[in-house]
C-alpha cells in the first residue's frame, strides 16, 4: 500500500510541475505575441515607401566583391575525403604558411653569412668623375681699330666664356689580410644563426605535426562519442517501446514510461550535443589540413590504435637531451656569445690591408703607364680607445653567462616536460585497462537489468541506471585511448622527435 501511495505521489507531482510549466511556457507566448501589435506590425510593412530600397544579398557590397563565388560556392556540393593520421599530418605539414616563413628565415641566414663571409674578400672597384669649374665672362682684346673722331687707335675687346671641365679616373683594389679576429668571429656567429634557422624549420615542423596529430585523435574521438550517444537513443527507444507496451497491457505503472520518457529525451539532448561537437571537431581539422571547411572527413581508422609503450623515463630524457630543439638552439646561442667575445677582443689587436691602384686625368682609357701605379700596405692599431673596448669584452662575457643559464634553465624545463609526460602516458595507459573492463561489466549488467524487466521481475529504474553506466564506461574507455595516443604524441615533441610515428618509444 505504500508503495502504491509512493508512485501515486509521484504522479501527481510529475503532473502538477507538468501543468505548472504548460501554464507558465503559455503565459510567456502570450506576453510575447500581443495579436494587436502583431497586425500593426504588418500593416506598417505594408505601408513601405516604394523609393526604400529591398535590402537582399544580391545589393550587398560582399556579393560586389565577390562577383559570383558565393553563388558557386553556395551551389557546389560538399567533397569528401578519406584520411589517416599520415594524410591528415602530411596535408597539414604541405600546406601550412609557419613553414613557408621559417624556410625564408633560413634564406636570409644564408644571405646574413655570404655577406658576413665577403667582408675578408678582396674588393676590386673602379671611379669615373667629371669636375666642372664655373664658368665666367671675362673682357679680352681681340683686335684693335682706327676711330675716326679721336683720330686713335683703340682695342676691340669681347667678352669670352672660360668654363672649363676636368676627368679623374681610377682603379682601385683593396684586400684586408688580417681584422684581428673580428671577421672570422662575425662569420663563425652569422653560421650558427643559419643553423638555428635550420633548427626552427624543424621545430615549426614538429609543432604542426603535433596540432595535426591532436586535431585527428580530437576528430576520432567526438565520432566515437557520437556513436556512443547515438547508440543510448537506440537503446533507450527500444525500451520505451517495451514500456509503453506492458503499460498498455496494464503490466507496469505510468511511472515507468514517463521516466523511460525523460530518459529517452536526455539520450536525444546528448546525441544532438556530441554530433555537434564531432561536427565542430570536423571543421577543426578541415582547418588545421587546410582544406576546404565543408569537406566530409571519412576516417579509415575508426577506433583507436593501441601502440606498444616501451622506453624507461631515463631513456626518454636522454633522447630528448640530444634532440629537443630548444636545447640545440641554445647551445648554438652559447657559441655565438663565445663568438662576440673574440669579436670584442678584437678591437685590442692590430688590422692589416694591402692595396694598389691606378689613376689617369683623361675622358678616355688612353693606355697604361707604370708610373702611375701605386701599391701599398696599411697597419692601423688602435692604442687607446678610452675604454670602449674594455666595455665590449665585457658586455659580450655578459651575455655568454646569460646564454649558459639559458641552456640550463632549458634543460630543467625539457627534463621536467617530459617527465611529466612520460607519467602522463602511464597513467593512460592503466586507465585503458580500468575503463575496458568496465565496460565489458557494464554491458553484462545493461543485458541482465533488460532481461530482467522484460520478464517481470526487475524495475525500470536498474534498466536506465544500467544504460547510464554503460554510457559512462565506453565513454572513458574513449577517452582513456584518446588520452594514451595524445599522450605518445605529447612526449615524441618533448622528446625532440617527429609525432606521427613512434618509431623511438613504441615497439610494433
Amino acid at each position: 500500500m505504500k508503495k502504491m501511495n509512493k508512485v501515486i505521489l509521484t504522479v501527481s507531482l510529475l503532473g502538477a510541475l507538468s501543468v505548472s510549466t504548460m501554464s507558465e511556457a503559455r503565459n510567456q507566448i502570450h506576453g510575447m505575441t500581443d495579436p494587436e501589435l502583431t497586425k500593426k506590425a504588418i500593416e506598417a510593412q505594408m505601408q513601405k515607401p516604394e523609393n526604400v530600397r529591398v535590402v537582399n544579398f544580391d545589393n550587398m557590397l560582399l556579393k560586389e566583391n565577390l562577383g559570383d563565388i558565393v553563388v558557386e560556392k553556395k551551389n557546389s556540393p560538399a567533397k569528401s575525403r578519406n584520411i589517416d593520421l599520415r594524410t591528415v599530418v602530411a596535408s597539414a605539414v604541405n600546406n601550412n604558411r609557419a613553414i613557408r616563413l621559417s624556410e625564408l628565415s633560413l634564406e636570409d641566414a644564408k644571405a646574413t653569412v655570404r655577406k658576413t663571409a665577403a667582408a675578408k674578400n678582396p674588393s676590386f672597384g673602379y671611379s669615373w668623375k667629371r669636375v666642372d669649374h664655373k664658368a665666367q665672362t671675362v673682357p679680352t682684346v681681340v683686335g684693335y681699330r682706327f676711330n675716326e673722331t679721336e683720330k686713335t687707335i683703340e682695342p676691340v675687346v669681347q667678352f669670352i666664356n672660360t668654363g672649363t671641365h676636368a676627368y679623374t679616373q681610377s682603379l682601385s683594389l683593396n684586400w684586408p689580410v688580417w681584422t684581428g679576429g673580428a671577421v672570422e668571429g662575425a662569420i663563425d656567429a652569422a653560421r650558427y644563426a643559419e643553423d638555428i634557422a635550420h633548427i626552427n624549420i624543424y621545430q615549426t615542423e614538429a609543432d604542426i605535426k603535433l596540432e595535426a596529430v591532436k586535431a585527428y585523435y580530437q576528430y576520432l574521438e567526438m565520432n566515437n562519442l557520437a556513436a556512443i550517444a547515438d547508440e543510448a537513443v537506440k537503446n533507450l527507444g527500444g525500451h520505451m517501446k517495451n514500456v509503453q507496451q506492458q503499460y498498455n497491457a496494464g503490466i507496469v505503472a505510468k511511472l515507468d514510461v514517463l521516466s523511460s520518457n525523460v530518459s529517452l529525451s536526455n539520450a536525444k539532448k546528448s546525441s544532438i550535443s556530441a554530433n555537434n561537437a564531432r561536427n565542430l571537431a570536423e571543421a577543426n581539422l578541415n582547418n588545421v589540413m587546410r582544406i576546404p571547411m565543408d569537406t566530409k572527413l571519412i576516417p579509415l581508422d575508426t577506433t583507436f590504435p593501441e601502440p606498444g609503450f616501451d622506453i624507461t623515463m631515463e631513456e626518454a630524457i636522454t633522447i630528448g637531451q640530444k634532440y629537443r630543439w630548444e636545447l640545440i638552439k641554445a647551445d648554438y646561442n652559447v657559441r655565438i656569445a663565445k663568438e662576440q667575445i673574440k669579436i670584442a677582443k678584437a678591437g685590442y689587436l692590430p688590422t692589416v690591408a694591402i692595396g694598389g691602384g691606378y689613376g689617369w686625368d683623361t675622358a678616355g682609357f688612353d693606355g697604361f703607364d707604370k708610373d702611375k701605379w701605386s701599391v701599398y700596405g696599411a697597419v692601423n692599431w688602435s692604442i687607446w680607445d678610452g675604454g670602449a673596448t674594455d666595455a665590449k669584452i665585457k658586455g659580450a662575457k655578459t651575455g655568454l653567462k646569460t646564454a649558459e643559464e639559458m641552456l640550463l634553465q632549458a634543460r630543467e624545463k625539457v627534463e621536467l616536460e617530459i617527465r611529466q609526460d612520460y607519467l602522463s602516458v602511464l597513467a593512460a595507459k592503466e586507465q585503458i585497462r580500468a575503463a575496458e573492463a568496465s565496460v565489458e561489466q557494464a554491458e553484462e549488467a545493461y543485458k541482465i537489468a533488460t532481461i530482467r524487466y522484460r520478464s517481470g521481475v526487475g524495475i525500470n529504474l536498474d534498466v536506465l541506471d544500467a544504460q547510464l553506466a554503460l554510457n559512462r564506461a565506453k565513454t572513458n574507455y574513449v577517452t582513456a585511448l584518446y588520452d594514451y595516443n595524445i599522450g605518445l604524441a605529447t612526449l615524441e615533441h618533448a622528446m625532440g622527435l617527429p609525432a606521427v610515428a613512434y618509431t623511438e618509444i613504441t615497439k610494433k
